[in-house]
């Protein structure tokens, strides 16, 4: 009774072993199918434009400090400016000190002054998206 019972046991424990081979490789076909039909997630890399006017005159300051921190130039353009300012007698016989209606101002040394449109490109924190 013994001997019988156990060959029952072998064989039980071979159909349930042989049943469950199907049932773990299935899970693993349903992972592979999931691979192919879903959609993988993938990064986002997002850029913004920043725009920047920089006015220089008169020789003053350098456009290559913003070149050095990625600024590209757009656009430029120059005009002519007075770069400094003198006090003249605004007609002949009238006392600087005396008459207040005297006095006119009038440029002294004429300059450049260079407008640049400046523009880079910089990265926002990538989000992910399904595609």
């Amino acid at each position: 009774m013994k001997v019988e019972f156990l060959t029952k046991m072998n064989t039980l424990s071979k159909i349930f072993l042989i049943s469950l081979i199907p049932i773990i490789s299935a899970c693993d076909l349903v992972r592979k199918a999931e691979e192919i039909l879903l959609p993988k997630e993938r990064e986002v890399q997002q850029t913004i434009t920043e725009q920047k006017n920089v006015v220089l005159t008169c020789g003053k300051g350098n456009i290559k400090e913003f070149q050095d921190k990625g600024w590209v130039i757009v656009s430029s353009e120059k005009l002519e400016v007075p770069c400094t300012w003198k006090t003249k007698k605004s007609r002949r016989g009238c006392n600087l000190e005396l008459d207040k209606g005297c006095k006119i101002t009038v440029p002294d040394k004429m300059g450049t002054e260079t407008r640049y449109l400046l523009e880079r490109q910089s990265n926002v924190n990538p989000q992910k998206e399904a595609s």
